[in-house]
């Protein structure tokens, strides 16, 4: 059943199980339908560019007892991340060792719940190639903001909160099971692409998003 948002009309509310034949994360409804097709579409252009995808679910907190940042925050956290991993590239090409290219894209949304802050819910879609083992995403060394993945996700998230790498700590969160790999090879892609596609519903869900203020509560990339 879908109706209008009762604060945005031009937002179609979604009640139910699944939206396309895909399922929805439950107890979660109503969705939105304009940020369900976002999703769907970001997740197309991921795989289709990168035939092995890579998508990491993780979640950006504000320190608490700080100013709320612009809205920009989330704009500067892409761009720095991008520019590490380019950086990365670079430095394994010097050492003559393979390069997979690797352009970022990503869904984010901006929520609060019982926080002082808003935070924000993101995932991001990576060359599965490039970046393919949990151990990519494991902090070894803290101090060393750029010996992998994790730590630059958090060095990038420190430096668009113009904060320093002691005071970011924590402010990161990889979720519980919050890796995915979607292989458009393989014979399992429907159960993998359905089963990640059910994860980010919960993006478009109308709870705990404000309406009426002038700012966006999602985005995602535009390539």
């Amino acid at each position: 059943m879908k109706k209008r948002h009762p604060h945005n009309p031009n937002l179609t509310l979604i009640d139910g199980p699944e939206w396309n034949d895909f399922p929805l994360c439950p107890k979660h409804s109503p969705y939105i339908e304009q940020y369900l097709e976002r999703i769907l579409e970001t997740m197309k252009r991921s795989v289709d560019r990168y035939r092995r995808t890579t998508a990491l679910r993780i979640d950006l907190r504000i320190p608490v007892g700080s100013i709320a940042p612009d809205s920009e925050v989330i704009s500067r956290f892409f761009g720095s991340l991008q520019a590490k991993i380019n950086a990365h590239q670079l430095r394994k090409a010097r050492l003559e060792q393979r390069v997979h290219s690797c352009e970022l894209r990503y869904i984010w949304v901006r929520e609060r719940n019982t926080s002082h802050h808003r935070h924000y819910h993101c995932c991001l879609f990576l060359n599965g190639d490039a970046y393919r083992y949990l151990g990519s995403f494991i902090t070894q060394r803290e101090q060393e903001s750029t010996r992998n993945l994790a730590n630059r996700i958090r060095s990038a998230w420190a430096s668009a909160l113009g904060c320093s790498w002691e005071e970011s700590q924590g402010l990161v969160n990889y979720t519980e099971n919050g890796i995915y790999r979607v292989d458009a090879n393989s014979p399992s892609l429907w159960d993998s692409y359905s089963e990640l596609f059910e994860r980010l519903s919960y993006f478009a869900k109308t709870k705990t998003k404000t309406f009426g203020n002038g700012k966006n509560n999602f985005g995602c990339s535009r390539r």
